[in-house]
């Protein structure tokens, strides 16, 4: 298992630079459980964000989560090296993950909008526990950098997009897919509304299934892995392409 379940909450770290709307999303589905006096499986432990004043830090806060934060900037800065030097990424991850273990020893480390390129140092600490997602299907061979999803969906003359969490592999654009979001249709719309579909993108598909896969199956010890990278839901190996989220739905409903 990613995480195997006992008598404590699993601990996930999320990572964040941005806006934090995948990380309101998480701490939402968790008070949402909460309220509901349902067990939230996975607790958000630590926010860590190498911006310190960026947007996550605020939605963190809003939910009474712990925050620490390392600035990239500052930091290369006073090393006076380039924040891409490879031979010098490792300090910086190396120093993170100082921080992250004085607070807590995360079961889960969630990139939510985390926006620098992790180390081979990072990936061996927390071999398969770090998961992030996509606005689109990691399993389309056009997929190229520096293009919106839905804009290359569209170009493809794709009738929908869906947006993908993975599992994280140092040296890899994209991981290991894990689980897609319902279909978002892209019918009537024109490379001019990306703006709107990224929004619906967000509303309908990220936000539903990064809080699904840490709550629902992670943290409750459904999801795993073996030594070939195969994926296991329940036991049964899923897909080199992924679990469609409406299916999980389906055979839970039945």
């Amino acid at each position: 298992p990613i995480f195997q379940p006992s008598n404590r909450l699993m601990r996930v770290v999320v990572v964040a630079s941005g806006s934090g709307t995948n990380l309101d999303a998480i701490c939402n589905k968790e008070k949402e459980l909460i309220n509901k006096n349902k067990t939230p499986y996975g607790n958000i432990y630590l926010v860590f964000t190498n911006v310190p004043d960026c947007k996550a830090v605020q939605v963190a806060k809003k939910y009474n989560k712990n925050v620490i934060s390392l600035s990239s900037k500052i930091f290369f800065e006073n090393l006076n090296k380039n924040p891409d030097d490879e031979r010098y990424r490792k300090y910086y991850d190396n120093a993170v993950i100082t921080l992250i273990e004085q607070i807590c020893i995360p079961d889960l480390i969630v990139l939510a909008g985390f926006r620098r390129k992790l180390g081979e140092l990072f990936y061996d600490k927390f071999k398969n526990k770090i998961i992030n997602l996509y606005p689109g299907d990691i399993n389309k061979q056009y997929l190229q950098k520096g293009i919106p999803a839905s804009i290359q969906a569209l170009r493809n003359n794709e009738k929908s997009v869906r947006a993908t969490v993975y599992l994280e592999r140092y040296g890899q654009r994209f991981g290991i897919p894990i689980l897609l979001s319902p279909e978002i249709s892209l019918n009537g719309y024109t490379e001019q509304d990306s703006e709107l579909i990224n929004r619906i993108i967000r509303e309908k598909a990220e936000w539903i299934i990064f809080p699904f896969i840490i709550n629902e199956l992670i943290a409750n010890g459904r999801l795993a892995i073996d030594e070939n990278d195969n994926i296991y839901i329940d036991n049964k190996m899923i897909n080199n392409n992924g679990i469609q989220y409406d299916d999980i739905v389906k055979e839970n409903s039945s």
